[in-house]
This record gives C-alpha cells, sequence and structure tokens, in this order.
C-alpha cells in the first residue's frame, strides 16, 4: 500500500490503512474481514506467551545501545550463547547493503505540546499522564498503561527502577506524559491496532539512550506485514513531533520490525530519522533516512 500524502479537513496528513478498515457488505453479505483493530492487549499477550519471548527478553538488551562496538559485543555473546545465530546476522548486513526502497526526505524539527507535569501519588502506577478521547472511545492513560503487562511486552516498575537509573520518579512520569501525548496519542488515533513492547526501562551502558528516563517508546502493529512498517514509517516521519524516530529491523528472535520513538519535554527536539538493522545503522553510523528491509 502506497503513502500518499494529504490534507484531512484538519490539515493532518493521512495514509489509507486497509487493515483499520471497518468490514464490507454487499447486498448485506460480509464479503471482506479486516484484522480487528481493538487488539492491542492481546497482542502483547500473546507476544509474552510465545515460544521466542525469553530469547527476546536477552536480545532487548542490546536494543538503545549506539557504541557499535558494545552492540557487536553483546551480539557476540549471544551467538555463543546459543540464541542468536550469526548467519541471523549476515542476512541483516545484506539486508541493509540493498533496500528495497529508500525515502530520505528530511523531517522539520519541532516542538509538540508541554503537557505540564504529572500529578504523582503514592501509587506511582496509578499517576495519570492523559485523558481523552482515543481511537474515538474515552481513555485514561495511567503510568502502568504504558510500563506495565498487559499494555506493553517489556514491563519495568517506574518507584524501583527510576532511581536505579539515576532519575527521580516525578522526572520520569513528567517525560513520559511528555512521550504520551506528543507521541503515543497521535500514533494510536492513526493506527488503532499499535501497541508498545516497552518505554520506560532498565538502563543500560549506553548513558545516552533515552528509554531509562522515560522518554521513549518502542511500537509494534497487530497483524502487519514487515513492509507496511515502512509505509507507516514514512507517515510517523511526516505527522508526528519526535526527538529521535528509528524504524528498526532485525533477523533475530521473532524477526519482526518496531518503531522506536522518542520526545524530548524540554524542547530542542531533533527530529532525526534512521533506519537500523540489527541494533546498528544499515548505512552506517549518521546515514539519515528510511529504508525499506523488508527483504531480510
Amino acid at each position: 500500500m502506497p503513502y500518499v500524502p494529504g490534507a484531512s479537513a484538519h490539515g493532518v496528513r493521512h495514509v489509507a490503512d486497509v487493515y483499520n478498515s471497518p468490514n464490507v457488505y454487499a447486498n448485506f453479505v460480509n464479503i471482506a474481514l479486516w484484522n480487528n483493530p481493538q487488539g492491542s492487549e492481546a497482542a502483547v499477550m500473546q507476544a509474552i506467551n510465545s515460544p521466542s519471548y525469553a530469547a527476546e527478553a536477552q536480545v532487548i538488551e542490546v536494543d538503545g545501545e549506539t557504541d557499535e562496538t558494545i552492540v557487536a559485543q553483546k551480539q557476540a555473546a549471544l551467538v555463543t550463547a546459543g540464541v542468536i545465530t550469526q548467519a541471523d546476522l549476515y542476512k541483516g548486513v545484506t539486508a541493509g547493503a540493498n533496500p528495497v526502497t529508500e525515502d530520505t526526505t528530511p523531517k522539520v524539527a519541532e516542538d509538540g505540546t508541554d503537557p505540564g507535569a504529572a500529578t504523582v501519588g503514592s501509587e506511582v502506577d496509578a499517576t495519570i499522564l492523559w485523558q481523552g478521547d482515543l481511537n474515538e472511545q474515552p481513555k485514561t492513560i495511567t503510568v502502568a498503561t504504558v510500563t506495565k503487562v498487559p499494555g506493553v511486552v517489556f514491563p519495568y516498575d517506574v518507584a524501583t527502577i527510576a532511581p536505579q537509573n539515576g532519575m527521580t520518579v516525578q522526572d520520569v512520569c513528567d517525560n513520559l506524559r511528555a512521550l504520551v501525548t506528543n507521541v503515543w496519542v497521535p500514533l494510536k488515533n492513526q493506527f488503532p491496532d499499535a501497541f508498545m513492547t516497552c518505554s520506560f526501562r532498565k538502563g543500560s551502558s549506553n548513558p545516552t539512550s533515552q528509554h531509562p528516563k522515560g522518554m521513549a517508546c518502542d511500537i509494534q502493529y497487530k497483524g502487519i506485514s514487515k513492509s507496511e512498517y515502512y509505509v507507516r514509517a514514512q507517515w510517523i516521519r511526516d505527522n508526528i513531533k519526535f526527538d529521535q524516530f528509528l524504524l528498526e529491523y532485525k533477523t533475530t528472535g521473532t524477526g519482526q520490525p518496531w518503531h522506536h520513538l522518542s520526545y524530548n519535554k524540554a524542547g530542542g527536539n531533533r527530529g532525526q530519522v534512521f533506519t537500523f538493522m540489527n541494533d546498528k545503522n544499515c548505512k552506517g553510523p549518521g546515514v539519515v533516512g528510511l529504508f525499506d528491509l523488508s527483504n531480510a
């Protein structure tokens, strides 16, 4: 399905999405039944219960590293442990060198809405990050929604882990609030089948990672093809305000792509757009653009 920008009545560009289309009837007979978009929690539970979940939990620890030397070391350890294979990594290198198509249109960097500070009480998980209509239904998003099962695949506890990451609970909640307001809500409204694999998580050896600060989230979609991740990435680049956006592919674990998005509530959002394969920039450090690596 090609991405064709076009202005709606509200000036927001959309992409026709057959995965979220209504059922089609002819003479009162159902002739086309599309995927039900209201399946985010079911998709999360399916991922958690899949045979590859344990391996995915180990591989995710590599995600977020910006030092390719560290990435290579961690991947080598996973190969030795039998979690991934060297052959799978070679497939990724080949795909990165030969993308199906590419789009290097630059992103106009801009800041979004400042939702203000979150009101954090004794129950951190109950902290409200956003309230309003989501997919035409009233919705309250709390800290638990974006950090605990069944809201995410990989859960982490803000109250206990934030101090371990050198962050205050208040700062993490404020960052999550800005992330949800500017990234998650507009994306979820456009793609109701979206679900988070994780947002906030424990710190890594990479001091620049935005996940441990509550500034980033990883997103997948229920029942779409690998090539569709590239199409949706174009819409995200053109319509979402973000600090960094990574279209990420992998040839390990489930082999499913994902979208990594971050937002900086302090402002100065960079609008960086990269494509990664197995946690490395597919075209080399610093190369910007979207590359369709669905051929992996």
